[in-house]
């Protein structure tokens, strides 16, 4: 089970979740991060009340040798955050918090169909625009280059100025070129580059892991000509790929709920289990605040959610 110490503002998940809140930073010190300050899934550690116990003792125990004010788990199902948070309880943290987060936007997939499955399954109120703005850009010239492994690595340097452009645009710096580099390696990472002629006008680094595709980053060159249709062109050409590759599902990850909805995802709440090593009822009390910001936003696009 990987633990993170980090420092009270230097995990890039959890500064994007303060920022996307308007929220001031909550942590008052270091924290030890269950997976990667990266990472927008966790779980690792929750499969059982039993593993959700050793968990829980281990993290505790790290938190006091090493002086972090709280153990975060985050990117949870409800199951898994429901047993982290009774472990917590029964190891003795002073504070369990078990908040909704994030969303994550799924779609299931059909493979062999092509996009006709995946149009028909687009809102109608919104099917017509997106294909539109996808034909638009494939007759522009526009041409998807799956890049993986050290393919893709001559073309990070091009694609992390976009991708970090991006992220600034939305009030985060996440990324950087040497994260996308060591990435690479790992089985399953793909790049799928949106190129007209030599030109990159825009990027999706997904994962391609057993039967699903997980949008992670993207990067739009906001000053090409074509960038208003480079965004819509990939999140169509990305579900078309996967399913070449026999894919059934597909994740967009999380915010921009807007337009993940007009492209006819659906939302899943994700959640954080947070144990407090010790008594600070102010902290406890930031993170239910920053969680109440995250869900008026979440719900104002999905007013259903079970936030």
């Amino acid at each position: 089970m990987p633990y993170f110490l980090v420092g009270a503002n230097g995990c890039p998940y959890w500064t994007s979740q303060e920022v996307d809140a308007g929220a001031a930073p909550v942590w008052p010190g270091p924290v030890l991060y269950s997976g990667s300050p990266h990472g927008q899934y966790g779980g690792a550690g929750a499969a059982t009340d039993r593993t959700a116990a050793v968990t829980a003792r281990a993290g505790l125990d790290l938190a006091n040798e090493r002086g972090a004010c709280a153990v975060v788990y985050p990117g949870l199902d409800t199951d898994q955050a429901q047993r982290l948070a009774a472990a917590g309880r029964r190891q003795g943290a002073a504070h369990v918090l078990d908040l909704a987060t994030d969303v994550a936007h799924l779609r299931d997939l059909d493979p062999g169909s092509g996009l006709d499955h995946w149009w028909a399954n687009t809102p109608t109120g919104h099917r017509r625009d997106i294909r539109r703005q996808w034909r638009r850009g494939t007759e522009a010239g526009l041409a998807l280059h799956p890049l993986t492994g050290k393919r893709m690595l001559p073309h990070l340097e091009e694609f992390t100025r976009l991708a970090v452009g991006t992220a600034e645009r939305h009030g985060a710096t996440l990324y950087g070129r040497d994260m996308f580099e060591r990435l690479a390696e790992v089985p399953g990472a793909v790049l799928l580059a949106a190129r007209t002629d030599r030109h990159l006008v825009g990027g999706l680094y997904c994962w391609l892991h057993e039967d699903r595709l997980y949008l992670w980053a993207s990067g739009i060159d906001y000053q090409h000509p074509f960038s208003r249709l480079a965004y819509t062109w990939l999140m169509t050409e990305a579900p078309r790929w996967a399913m070449e590759q026999g894919a059934r599902h597909i994740d967009a990850g999380r915010a921009n709920y807007q337009a993940k909805k007009r492209l006819g995802y659906q939302p899943h709440v994700l959640r954080t289990v947070v144990h407090l090593p010790a008594p600070d009822p102010a902290t406890a009390k930031a993170l239910a605040a920053l969680s109440r910001s995250l869900g008026e936003q979440a719900l104002h696009h999905h007013p259903t959610l079970p936030w």
